[in-house]
């Protein structure tokens, strides 16, 4: 099963999740609570994929998570640059965004969901990966720009 129909079918029970959450403890605090938790999987998914480099874990091999996130047309991903300790690109189509969307879902929510996954994702690949993204699709934005650097 793709990463999209994965987090489509998660996306339905999250919501409602959230619902029963904001409903017994706010809004505030019902976000903040499904952010941890998604986070917390995202960390825990990073050093996964960490695990599965033939080597120790690089930047050169955590470039190929790029081809996993591209499944089933989940991202259109353009512009990659594979640098030295850098690497950059830019989604400019986000099919998360749209299924969300047509689920009827918020894009708070939607951004929780996905959006909120990739730092602690490649944090939990790797202490020496940072992430910098200035914009997201999800947010509205035309695309999402991304750099993820790795620490000497």
């Amino acid at each position: 099963m793709n990463m999209l129909a994965v987090r489509t079918a998660q996306a339905s029970l999250a919501a409602r999740i959230f619902e029963s959450l904001r409903n017994a403890v706010g809004a505030d605090r019902a976000r903040a609570l499904l952010a941890e938790a998604v986070e917390n999987d995202a960390r825990c998914a990073g050093a996964a994929f960490a695990r599965l480099a033939l080597q120790a874990p690089s930047l050169a091999h955590f470039a190929t998570v790029l081809e996993r996130w591209r499944e089933g047309g989940a991202l259109t991903i353009e512009n990659v640059a594979l640098t030295g300790d850098s690497l950059s690109f830019a989604v400019a189509d986000c099919a998360y965004a749209r299924a969300y969307a047509d689920m009827g879902l918020d894009p708070e929510l939607g951004f929780i969901l996905s959006c909120c996954r990739d730092e602690p994702f490649a944090h939990g690949y790797s202490h020496r990966l940072s992430m910098e993204r200035s914009r997201t699709i999800m947010q509205g934005a035309p695309a999402c720009l991304f750099t993820f650097t790795w620490a000497g």
